[in-house]
This record gives C-alpha cells, sequence and structure tokens, in this order.
C-alpha cells in the first residue's frame, strides 16, 4: 500500500465536518445500544474507525479483516487471497492480492471494480486515486473506473489527497511544502513547513519561522502568518491561538469575531464548536460565542455530528466517554473508549473494550 505522508497534526480540527445541518430540540435524538457485541478493532492507521459509505472496517480477534454493515453483520465475503486494506472512500475501497503482491478497488457489494494491477495505490478524493502500474513502475491518476486521467510525469511525496483540485505534496529535501494540480502540476510553489489542506477554499500553513496563517487556491497569503496555532476553516469561522496562548475564532477575512478566552478550541460542526476554559472543562458555542452547551464535567469531547458528539472524563488512554445531544443532555453512560466513532448515516461504533464493541443507532422519538 502506497505509504502515508506524515502530515502534522496542528489542532483537534483534523474531522470534515457537515454544514448547514440543524436539530431542533423537539427532534432531540435517542439511541439504540445493540445487545449483541461486535468482534471489532480499530485498523490503525488504515482506518479512523467510522463507517464510511455505510459500511465500518474492521479487524477481528484472529486477524481477520472485514467490512461490517449497519446491522453488525459482515457485508461480504471477500476471496482467500484479496484482503482489504482501506475504509470505503468515494464508495471504492483499496484490497491487495495476495497471490501477485498488486492493489485494486472494491465497491461497496465487494466487487472488484478495478483490477489489482497496481504495485502502489491509495485513496480516492475528488474522483481521483493516485496509482503506480506493475508493469513500467510510472505514476497515474485514475478515476473510479480505472480510467487514467493524468500521467503524472514527475514523483511527489504526496498523499495525494484532493480538496478544491489541490494536494499537498513535499519538496525532495522533505521541509517545504507546495500544492500540485489535478495535471499533476506544481500549482502552488514549495515554501511553506507544513498544512492540512484546503478547507472552505482556505489552507493552514506554517512559516519557517512557525508562526501560521492562510492561503488561497492560488497560493496567495489571506491571512497573515501570525498565529502559535490554527484549525480548519469550516462554517466560516477557525479557531487560532494567539501569541498569548489563547484560542478565539476568526473569519475568512481575519476578523477577531470570538474573543481569545480558551484554553483550547475546535472547529465548528453543526453550528457549534468546542471550547475549553483554564479548568480543562469543555462546553460548546455557537458561531456567536455564545455558551450553548456550558463547562460540566467533561474534559474530552468530539465534534457534533447528526446532532450528536462523543465526550468524556479523563484522558483519552484512560477516560470514559459517552454520547450527547445539542442540549447537553447525556444520552449514553459514560462507559466507552475514546476510539469510538462519530455518527455518520445513524449509525455509530462504540468500544468498552479493546476487540469489544456495541453499534450505536440514532432515533427520532415518534410524536
Amino acid at each position: 500500500m502506497k505509504k502515508k505522508v506524515a502530515l502534522a497534526l496542528l489542532l483537534l480540527c483534523t474531522a470534515f465536518t457537515t454544514t448547514g445541518t440543524g436539530f431542533a430540540s423537539s427532534n432531540t435524538p435517542n439511541l439504540e445500544v445493540s445487545q449483541t457485541p461486535l468482534d471489532y478493532n480499530m485498523v490503525i492507521p488504515e482506518s479512523d474507525g467510522n463507517f464510511h459509505d455505510g459500511l465500518l472496517f474492521a479487524e477481528q480477534s484472529n486477524g481477520s479483516l472485514v467490512y461490517y454493515n449497519a446491522k453488525g453483520k459482515e457485508a461480504f465475503t471477500l476471496p482467500d487471497y484479496i484482503s482489504p486494506v482501506s475504509d470505503f472512500n468515494e464508495q471504492r475501497a483499496l484490497v491487495k492480492n495476495n497471490k501477485t503482491n498488486l492493489y485494486g478497488f472494491i465497491n461497496t457489494k465487494g466487487q472488484l471494480a478495478i483490477p489489482c494491477q497496481y504495485t502502489d495505490a491509495g485513496n480516492f478524493s475528488e474522483g481521483l486515486a493516485h496509482v503506480i502500474t506493475a508493469d513500467n513502475k510510472s505514476d497515474f491518476l485514475i478515476d473510479r473506473t480505472g480510467k487514467t486521467v493524468t500521467r503524472l510525469t514527475q514523483k511527489y511525496s504526496s498523499d495525494y489527497h484532493f480538496t478544491y483540485g489541490l494536494a499537498l505534496v513535499y519538496n525532495p529535501k522533505g521541509d517545504k511544502i507546495g500544492f500540485i494540480n489535478k495535471k499533476g502540476q506544481l500549482a502552488i510553489p514549495y515554501h511553506y513547513a507544513t498544512s492540512r489542506g484546503f478547507y472552505e477554499g482556505l489552507a493552514l500553513v506554517k512559516s519557517s519561522k512557525g508562526m501560521y496563517g492562510y492561503i488561497d487556491t492560488t497560493g496567495k497569503v489571506v491571512i497573515p502568518l501570525q498565529y502559535k496555532s490554527g484549525g480548519d476553516f469550516s462554517e466560516g469561522l477557525a479557531a487560532v491561538q494567539n501569541t498569548k496562548g489563547q484560542w478565539g475564532f476568526i473569519n475568512k477575512q481575519g476578523k477577531d469575531v470570538i474573543p481569545f478566552r480558551y484554553t483550547d478550541a475546535s472547529c465548528f460542526s453543526e453550528g457549534l464548536a468546542a471550547i475549553y476554559n483554564q479548568n480543562g472543562k469543555v462546553g460548546f458555542i455557537d458561531p456567536k460565542g455564545k455558551l450553548v452547551i456550558g463547562y460540566q464535567k467533561y474534559t474530552r469531547a468530539e465534534s457534533f455530528k447528526e446532532g450528536i458528539a462523543l465526550v468524556g472524563v479523563g484522558t483519552n488512554s484512560d477516560g470514559k466517554f459517552g454520547y450527547i445531544d445539542r442540549q447537553g443532555k447525556l444520552l449514553t453512560k459514560l462507559q466507552y473508549l475514546n476510539i469510538s466513532s462519530s455518527f455518520a448515516n445513524g449509525y455509530a461504533v462504540a468500544s468498552k473494550e479493546q476487540g469489544i464493541a456495541f453499534l450505536l443507532t440514532k432515533y427520532l422519538p415518534s410524536k
């Protein structure tokens, strides 16, 4: 499998968010927890532990790699010589032929959509995946049918994850980043120390002096590199840390929108963002900075997805986690590990201990 390029995790805002989703208080969701435990471990680092295209990539206790459906059943059975490699992305998952050591892609029915004919391959993003052919070692960008879109005339150090038509690449020394377009051309020259890609048309970048700011898709600096750290733009706002170590939020014009008064902050998702006070407690604010879910006992929180967020007490390694709704009501006991997932299409997977997990189903109470 294509080696992953190590990207700096600049903040807790690493997950993609769904914007413009509202949940009325009258539609407060309930959760149903499966009675039968799931033989499940997260496949690290190939999986993020969430459902993708309705399927969950999992490692069973015997070491087998499978995809579970939303009912907790194995979605399909692959031939013995085919091994799954990745989460589904854009209805394609990477697989390996163990007889030939070549890679290809399956669809969500477990059928081989693109033959195992590559010595190296990556995940799909914006309709494209990077592959290296077995015969002449050439690099290509292919579409979801396997058709060649671009033949790369230059090799890049990249995971070829495209956002806004651009993918982050490292220079040969590995100390500067730039961006290529879908034609394989260097669209933004190597200049910055690190980045994570474009979100809402802007990318957080770090200078050689260690300061952060934002560039647009032409490479122009639109928000000066003046922050100690920062997160991706989401719902028009980004969390940034000033030189005094405090966190606040700015808009795309670089204007301070929510004051710098937090010890940490995450990105907005579904109209709420997690923020932390000086005591290490977490709450949630709206885009105007109003505290919507007050500081309680929680010391960890993930972003809201489908009206539900994972929160916990303690550290990521020894904490206990559960799920809350948009009013801050605890929907489950604090009994899960931090590797429990966010909701996707009404489902999540929550682990009580390594190797044992339960499926959570979201439903709205009948009126």
